[in-house]
């Protein structure tokens, strides 16, 4: 093949990635099914569509032995009045050593009453699309189903609020 045959196919191919993909439309991105199982702090089984917020949903993963997650929960909690106000739902998805460590963990944090917290089991890494490679883990969820951010590590204020108002601009 010529190499202006293989320019113009490269043209072509990023022409229509860049026409519907400013749409919204990608081939590549990844989403979350609503229908995942999620197991709340109380016993209920629900579905993530049952705790998604009506703009998306930020799934984070915390651990009890994790210093960098109550630094975490301090700065959610400084946001909690604007993923309100644009309706993103926050899961706290929970991993310990016992039940009782993560019920005692999640009571000392103080979390606010609309975060829905659920345990953590093997079948979410699949689900949300992340590896186990650490807490905290940040999982963003557009209102599409859509995967805007998937990473592990620490987040602070100015980058989740970012984050989110991604996700916001990713569901138009």
């Amino acid at each position: 093949m010529s190499i202006k045959k293989l320019l113009l196919l490269a043209l072509i191919v990023a022409a229509l990635y860049y026409t519907f993909g400013v749409k919204g439309f990608s081939p590549f991105t990844k989403k979350i099914r609503g229908d995942v199982q999620l197991i709340a702090l109380n016993g209920e089984t629900k579905i993530l569509d049952d705790y998604a917020g009506e703009n998306g949903t930020l799934i984070f993963v915390m651990g009890t032995w994790c210093p960098h997650c109550v630094e975490e929960v301090a700065f959610l909690k400084s946001l909690t009045e604007f993923f309100r106000i644009h309706k993103i739902s926050v899961i706290i998805c929970m991993n310990g050593y016992s039940t009782d460590e993560i019920n005692n963990w999640v009571y000392k944090q103080d979390f606010p009453w609309d975060w829905k917290t659920i345990y953590l089991q093997e079948s979410l890494y699949d689900a949300f699309h992340m590896k186990a490679e650490g807490v905290p883990h940040l999982v963003a969820r557009n209102k599409k189903g859509e995967i805007t951010f998937n990473k592990a590590g620490t987040f602070f204020t100015n980058m989740l609020s970012q984050i989110a108002t991604d996700m916001l601009k990713s569901n138009k």
